[in-house]
């Protein structure tokens, strides 16, 4: 009960005060939520996987996707740090408690904008104790729209297919929501994406529910900027990710979160990829 009213108060804390951490605010015409789930042990994906829930905000002129326990922290953090403390507290005793893994930002820790800056990709995120952030040029996949149709939160929905960024899509599309973006990086399909996976379903994402009024504004959601964040090369920033999460990520998560020891010896066996394979990687 004490968690759940503590949620609720940091759900009024963001509501009220998340406006003044936006940078380049412009109002948001859409707001959808959907269910992330990123399998984390190919060889046991049946038992080894994260759920969260995530969100795309949609403006006239650029989105932004994140993890919802994510801004929910990062808006607490910067306006009670305390109370998020406490909860970051309250975690690790339930965890050690019950033998859970959870974190109380979430596992879904990015931050991306689309055509912010104009015409550019940003994804900000912070991993391996370090708060880091990269641009490139916006690149919108190619998608190839086939006859199959199905119904996704009351919407028809029509199937396309592309590759992207190393790996194969299959996404759903409402053309009766006239917005062309969707979750993660996808995007330039001729109405809103409520659905996605990759051939293996190692990330998927499916929607839960759209809003249109009392949304927040769109922008860069800038908590980091008093910090220090570290810009890098998308290379860089993919491979660093990439050798964190496969170097006993598991072990060092469960021990930042009050389950076992931090280990010594790194896991050299890749377990998984990132939803974007095409950089390069170095072990």
């Amino acid at each position: 009960m004490r968690m759940f009213i503590t949620y609720l108060f940091m759900l009024m804390v963001v509501a009220v005060y998340a406006d003044n951490y936006v940078k380049d605010p412009e109002p948001a015409i859409l707001e959808a939520h959907y269910t992330r789930i990123q399998i984390t042990d190919t060889t046991q994906r049946h038992t080894h996987f994260f759920k969260d829930p995530v969100m795309l905000r949609v403006g006239a002129t650029k989105s932004l996707f994140c993890g919802v326990k994510r801004l929910w922290k990062d808006s607490l953090a910067a306006v009670n740090p305390s109370l998020e403390f406490e909860i970051y507290i309250a975690t690790l005793e339930e965890n050690k408690k019950n033998g859970t893994h959870n974190l109380s930002g979430g596992h879904y820790w990015s931050y991306i904008y689309k055509n912010y800056p104009d015409g550019c990709l940003t994804e900000r995120n912070y991993f391996d104790g370090e708060r880091r952030i990269y641009e490139e040029e916006w690149e919108k996949p190619q998608w190839e729209v086939t006859d199959s149709v199905k119904n996704i939160i009351g919407y028809d929905c029509f199937k396309a297919i592309a590759p992207y960024r190393g790996r194969i899509w299959t996404a759903w599309f409402a053309p009766e929501i006239p917005v062309q973006d969707g979750p993660w990086k996808l995007c330039g399909l001729p109405g809103l994406i409520l659905e996605a996976y990759d051939t293996n379903h190692e990330y998927s994402f499916t929607a839960t529910g759209l809003w249109q009024n009392g949304i927040p504004d769109v922008g860069d959601m800038a908590y980091d900027d008093k910090r220090g964040v570290r810009k890098q090369h998308r290379n860089k920033y993919f491979n660093d990710w990439w050798r964190y999460k496969n170097s006993n990520f598991g072990a060092k998560m469960n021990a930042l979160y009050g389950n076992g020891k931090m280990p010594e010896k790194k896991d050299t066996a890749p377990k998984y990829d990132l939803e974007e394979t095409n950089y390069p990687h170095d072990l």
